[in-house]
């Protein structure tokens, strides 16, 4: 992997100008859990609310919001200093649902098993508390484009579904999206006209991307004004990547990567675009 272009603040220092400000973070809010809800065997959605709510409105699909953990032994986490250490089990998620007048937001967590997060919400409960920060950037949906092509596993399903719902109703959608069986599906609605193609991948992360590079390959060329986001393990998401650009003749303007996780690794960077690709 080629070395990452300097940060602002690096290239400011290297010309010999005054670096530039560190970006402050937003104070962590407390939340309680107050919903919990079965979508499919391996997702539950988990609505969170609480008074330090007030202002938290994300201002794109596909943002992104932090979840600080209880550790082991702790019945709430400890509230973390805004600029102190970063907390151990903190976890990025999408909030796929925000209501500011009632002061909620729902998160929808895949259960694959591993992690602090998997497992607390394998176990949640009505009452249960987390801190929550963010909100992060997401995705500027182009309203004037008519073709979308959203390529995603079911970690981003929480961010294409807020995608889904931003497009407008003169838009075409094909989603690709790959998930552990055939009884993660369930019904997905979209202003655009939806083209959804299910894609089982089974229980071994290992054939992460693999359904979805079967799948792409099969479909009809992609046109140079479609939109492309694609999400997924972050390996996989590279080889697609280079599969749209070198075989498939996209453009690399056309694609927007998000790798979401990675095989091997236990908290992967929400900031992986795969630009090195």
């Amino acid at each position: 992997m080629s070395n990452p272009p300097p940060t602002p603040a690096k290239a400011a220092a290297i010309d010999g100008a005054s670096p530039a400000p560190a970006r402050k973070r937003r104070p962590p809010r407390r939340v309680e859990v107050s919903r919990i809800e079965v979508l499919s065997p391996a997702m539950r959605r988990i609505t969170l609310t609480g008074a330090e709510l007030q202002g938290f409105e994300p201002t794109a699909p596909a943002s992104y919001l932090k979840l600080i953990f209880p550790e082991p032994g702790q019945r709430e986490p400890t509230r973390p200093l805004p600029e102190g250490p970063r907390a151990v089990s903190m976890r990025t998620y999408t909030p796929l649902a925000v209501r500011p007048d009632v002061l909620e937001v729902d998160v929808d967590f895949v259960l694959h098993g591993e992690g602090p997060a998997s497992g607390w919400a394998a176990q949640a409960q009505i009452g249960q508390v987390l801190y929550l920060m963010g909100p992060g950037p997401g995705y500027p949906v182009d309203a004037s484009a008519t073709q979308h092509l959203l390529l995603a596993d079911d970690s981003a399903l929480p961010a294409v579904e807020t995608i889904l719902a931003a497009l407008p109703a003169s838009a075409r959608v094909q989603l690709l999206l790959e998930v552990i069986s055939a009884a993660e599906e369930r019904p997905l609605h979209s202003p655009a006209a939806l083209t959804l193609q299910w894609l089982a991948r089974g229980a071994d992360h290992r054939a992460a991307g693999l359904p979805l590079e079967k799948a792409l390959r099969s479909l009809p060329a992609i046109a140079p004004e479609t939109k492309i986001y694609l999400a997924c393990e972050a390996a996989a998401m590279r080889r697609i990547r280079q599969l749209l650009v070198d075989e498939l003749g996209v453009s690399r303007g056309q694609i927007v990567g998000r790798g979401y996780w990675k095989l091997g690794v236990v908290n992967h960077p929400d900031h992986d675009y795969g630009d090195d690709a």
